[in-house]
């Protein structure tokens, strides 16, 4: 016998994404520009549940959003539309005090251009908030810096290799800043 039996249970699964911190889902009409969320994830954020299953506008959606952190994150999702990539912005809602983590895919059609997103909402208020997904950002932006250099190499401009080197030192040091901030932690 099995020790772990999956089953298309409706109860098993929604029990699973609870427990791993999802509290919704979204879909998004890029063309239409409607967000449709569950009624959790609504709630989340201070959003009518209502208004959110009819569909909101990425404006409106953005209402939800803290202040600070609104810029970012729609410029986070705008440049995902602009690509047709996937996606994880981490924000602190603008009622509520939560901090949530949105992860999709942004999909395009036969034509290449962005049709429409999929994805989930993650609720990091009880795991660290934004240190997580900044220290995956910072993890990103030193794999990109690293593959910048490595390109830089074969044009043999020494101005630009030192601009990069600065950018690489840099981007180390906040990498050592999150590492610090993670000593005390359990490493498994």
């Amino acid at each position: 016998m099995s020790l772990l039996t999956l089953t298309a249970d409706g109860d098993d699964v929604q029990a699973a994404l609870v427990a791993s911190g999802v509290i919704g889902l979204w879909t998004y009409d890029i063309r239409a520009d409607r967000l449709l969320l569950s009624g959790d994830l609504a709630e989340g954020m201070g959003l009518d549940p209502a208004d959110a299953a009819s569909g909101l506008s990425l404006a409106e959606l953005l209402d939800g959003v803290h202040g600070a952190d609104r810029a970012r994150v729609e410029n986070t999702v705008h440049a995902a539309i602009v690509g047709g990539t996937p996606f994880d912005v981490a924000f602190r809602t603008a009622r509520g005090g939560r901090t949530l983590s949105w992860r999709g895919r942004i999909a395009c059609d036969g034509m290449g251009q962005p049709r429409h997103g999929r994805g989930i909402a993650l609720d990091l208020t009880h795991e660290g908030g934004l240190d997580r997904p900044a220290q995956n950002a910072v993890n990103r932006m030193a794999e990109h810096a690293i593959a910048l250099q490595g390109l830089a190499g074969h044009l043999h401009r020494p101005a630009l290799a030192r601009l990069l080197e600065g950018l690489i030192r840099e981007i180390g040091h906040e990498l050592a800043h999150h590492l610090q901030g993670r000593a005390g932690e359990r490493r498994h």
